[in-house]
């Protein structure tokens, strides 16, 4: 069994080179292209409802609470290691 090594001729190599820019036309024209089709819009959705008296969240001017995760400090009486 012998795998020599052929390397592409001049044909082979322009037939490739002339089938990417093919493909790469043809995938710029269906991304640029305008196929003619309506466009359909998508319905706005419900605008969420203004706070009730006492409700916090789940509406418009409700508050987001944050929570700040701080390293913990060290117990009295032990010196934090230095650097």
């Amino acid at each position: 069994m012998s795998n020599d090594y052929r390397p592409t001729s001049r044909r082979q190599r322009l037939l490739i080179v002339a089938a990417t820019a093919a493909m790469v036309v043809t995938v710029w024209v269906l991304l640029v292209h305008d196929s003619g089709s309506e466009r359909r819009k998508l319905p706005a959705p419900p605008p969420p409802p203004p706070c009730a008296p006492g409700q916090t969240t789940g509406c418009v001017g409700g508050k987001a609470d944050v929570m700040l995760i701080a390293p913990a400090a060290p117990a009295p009486g032990v010196s934090a290691p230095a650097r």
